[in-house]
């Protein structure tokens, strides 16, 4: 079952299915996605080695922009440390689009586009600027979204 793309007045995706994310203490899923040159990759495949983030988002979506700098600032402090993968929802946006928004605005981590909405179905994402924790062993250990969420102590929990 795919989601019907919903976007409101606060420009945040959500699904007909459901707006509760995935639950804290699941398996982190995989599902299949394409990286920006086109591949198609599996979000699994960057999770189990470190602690990972992961962030759904869009390029027209504000509450991302707003994230963008505590994304960013977390990467560059826990480099080495932690993956960070930022899946791109296919809202209005196709992977050059992203390609090229992702490259002018200095995106942190590992740039992935959900063509078919795989990512966004396994992670039952709620909307964009959505973050998901993950730990070493493919726990997720933090779910939340919007623009004012404390990345840092996010991360923390994962290295936990």
């Amino acid at each position: 079952m795919g989601i019907r793309p919903i976007v409101g007045a606060l420009g945040i995706l959500a699904s007909a299915a459901s707006a509760q994310g995935i639950a804290v203490g699941q398996h982190a899923p995989g599902a299949a996605v394409t990286t920006l040159d086109g591949k198609t990759t599996d979000v699994h495949k960057f999770i189990g080695h470190t602690p990972t983030v992961i962030e759904f988002w869009a390029k027209w979506c504000g509450n991302c922009r707003e994230l963008a700098p505590a994304l960013h600032a977390a990467a560059q402090k826990y480099q080495g440390r932690v993956t960070f993968v930022t899946v791109a929802v296919d809202v209005d946006e196709t992977p050059d689009d992203v390609k090229q928004f992702a490259h002018e605005h200095g995106i942190a981590g590992i740039v992935l586009f959900d063509g078919t909405g795989a990512a966004v179905d396994a992670y039952n994402v709620p909307g964009t600027s959505y973050l998901v924790a993950v730990d070493r062993h493919g726990t997720v250990v933090y779910t939340g979204a919007g623009p004012t969420q404390d990345v840092d102590a996010a991360v923390r929990k994962a290295l936990e």
